[in-house]
């Protein structure tokens, strides 16, 4: 099978900004129909890397081409094409003064669709954002959650090529956030475009997902998070049995095959099982330990190779040594479903 022209292709990218953090990615290739995650701590890049991405702020070194044609070159008719088949998102909505309608309705307008047209794509996206019966309300007094569904709406009703998303539900109550997760799931069901969207939290990046991708620093990682492992939800909703055969106890209402994430600083580490209310408690051998200031990161055998982070401190207090027998707790809540 073909695989199919990169709609976005990044190579050497380099951007600055005016605080003087850098961002520096040296390849990345979107494909048409897919969806991506960037993921990261705050701080990380992650907007600037989307502002850069949509020619908000074009960067300072490197080649973009969008469906071939390279933006690098000043050509303006490509430029031109480029943003109007590329919709950003940014975390805090913007809209306009007026109604709900007229704010979905702008980009039609600002690309002269016919009205019998324009009409029932807004109806489609308020649609597609449970927002229906919202047309006449005035925007700007909206909750946080319905602006950022509003905003959503406007970028679906031009139908782009591409969708960037920058934390589409940081800071968005739960029932909003719902519905704004469901949108892109449809999007990345339907495949109608490209969505690259950004979000500090792991489980969320991989349930939406196509691809997921880290950034810290400015920079893209080559590894992904640890401790992600697949296994399979059994039907009492407490424990998940990984595919080696571990078994991990949590609570979920999921059943069958799942992914699931635990933080390496949700672990201790002790000599000995440690008398706690922690549910789970494996016994493994530190098979490698690396120095990450001010921690030390250990990998434990468990039956899985299992990440811990732990201060200099407990390292040297634990006495702790390659090969040490040891015990890795952690609570049901910290083993985290995708």
């Amino acid at each position: 099978m073909t695989t199919p022209e990169p709609l976005l292709d990044i190579r050497d990218l380099v951007q600055q900004r005016a605080d003087g953090f850098r961002l520096t990615i040296a390849s990345f290739s979107l494909l048409p129909g897919r969806s991506y995650a960037i993921t990261g701590p705050n701080g990380s890049g992650k907007t600037t890397l989307l502002r850069t991405f949509g020619l908000v702020d074009p960067p300072i070194e490197g080649r973009m081409r969008f469906e071939g044609r390279d933006l690098s070159l000043g050509d303006a008719n490509a430029l031109t094409d480029f943003r109007r088949q590329t919709t950003l998102v940014m975390q805090h909505a913007f809209l306009f003064r007026g109604s709900v309608f007229d704010n979905v309705a702008y980009g039609l307008r600002f690309r002269r669709v016919p009205s019998g047209t324009f009409r029932s794509r807004v109806a489609q996206a308020l649609k597609q954002v449970g927002l229906v019966g919202f047309e006449g309300r005035n925007a700007r007094r909206l909750s946080g959650g319905e602006s950022q569904r509003v905003a959503l709406a406007r970028a679906l009703a031009v139908e782009p090529r591409l969708l960037l998303l920058d934390e589409p539900t940081a800071g968005v109550d739960t029932e909003n956030a719902d519905v704004i997760e469901t949108a892109i799931l449809r999007m990345r069901e339907e495949r109608r475009m490209g969505v690259v969207f950004s979000t500090h939290q792991w489980d969320q990046a991989y349930r939406l997902a196509d691809e997921v991708s880290a950034l810290r620093d400015g920079r893209m990682l080559d590894a992904g998070p640890v401790n992600l492992f697949s296994g399979e939800a059994r039907d009492d909703g407490t424990t998940v049995v990984l595919h080696p055969g571990v078994v991990l106890q949590t609570v979920t209402d999921r059943r069958g095959p799942v992914h699931v994430h635990i933080d390496a600083e949700d672990i201790i580490v002790s000599r000995q099982p440690l008398a706690s209310s922690a549910r789970n408690s494996l016994i493994g051998t530190i098979v490698r330990a690396a120095v990450t200031d001010p921690f030390i990161d250990l990998t434990v055998d468990v039956g899985v190779l299992l990440s811990v982070r732990i201060t200099r401190q407990s390292f040297a207090e634990l006495g702790l040594n390659m090969g040490d027998r040891v015990a890795a707790t952690f609570k049901s809540s910290a083993v985290r479903i995708l």
